[in-house]
């Protein structure tokens, strides 16, 4: 059930560098959201643009949900800002949710401003005491809020190599897997920048490895109505030539695809 809620800001605080978790004491949205899903925002109530900003749910429960973000822009500047007891105008949850994890071995991997649905994906493997592996890539150590502990299956991964394993989230997947001997059954859940998403989603195919992906893109309405976040899928052999044929909406149809299924992360 999709509500428009105004929500009370519980807290926001800075967890690394450019990173801010915030959360909103929001119980309806609470009440229904599970892991994958996001809500849409208005940062503040004289917004002039015309899109809100889609946010991933990083929590919900105890009438309350986090969103895990970057301030990279006019929007997330103003929620940095956000002080506690104000009220934010947000409409959710949206989106699919995340699937397979109880029939497979889930291998989670998140990088910049995709962590949140990864981060509640993981929190909700761990309460079901359900085996992982996690794996968070950074620019360096600075953006990482979480310490690699091997013992407990979390790597962490930064590109200019000043935490965890050197390089991008898919040479820490291929130094975690140096000769593709991956656990039986496992599945990639991942989510993060376009670039990232589209070399998962190459590195699955080229090793047959079962993935979910969490696309981003601008979901400036979230249902539907402005078709701005379309998607191309691999359309199956029809001699119908309809757009629903050739193009889903990451909003209603996502934002999880599988990654054989569409063309691009990009």
């Amino acid at each position: 059930m999709i509500v428009n809620e105004i929500a009370k800001v519980i807290s926001n605080e800075q967890i690394s560098d450019g990173f801010y978790q915030t959360v909103l004491h929001a119980p309806e949205i609470s009440s229904h959201s599970h892991p994958g899903q996001f809500v849409n925002i208005l940062p503040t109530s004289n917004w002039s643009h015309v899109m809100r900003r889609p946010m991933s749910i990083a929590s919900q429960g105890n009438d309350e949900i986090s969103v895990i973000y970057k301030v990279i822009g006019d929007g997330t500047s103003i929620m940095a800002d956000w002080k506690t007891g104000e009220m934010v105008d947000i409409i959710g949850p949206l989106g699919n949710i995340w699937a397979g994890y109880e029939t497979t071995f889930p291998i989670l991997i998140g990088g910049g401003v995709g962590i949140a649905p990864i981060f509640n994906l993981y929190n909700l493997l761990k309460e079901h005491q359900i085996e992982h592996i996690l794996i968070m890539g950074a620019r360096d150590k600075n953006e990482h809020f979480l310490k690699q502990d091997k013992r407990n299956q979390i790597f962490l991964s930064t590109d200019d190599g000043s935490m965890g394993i050197a390089g991008n989230v898919v040479d820490a997947l291929s130094s975690i897997f140096p000769n593709g001997d991956y656990p039986s059954g496992c599945k990639i859940f991942s989510c993060g920048p376009p670039m990232m998403m589209e070399s998962i989603r190459n590195y699955s195919l080229q090793n047959g490895l079962e993935c979910d992906l969490a696309l981003e893109t601008i979901m400036a309405c979230g249902f539907g109505i402005c078709q701005g976040c379309t998607v191309e899928k691999k359309a199956a052999t029809t001699d119908k030539h309809s757009y629903r044929n050739k193009f889903v909406l990451a909003c209603m149809d996502g934002p999880i695809f599988n990654a054989e299924k569409i063309v691009s992360c990009m």
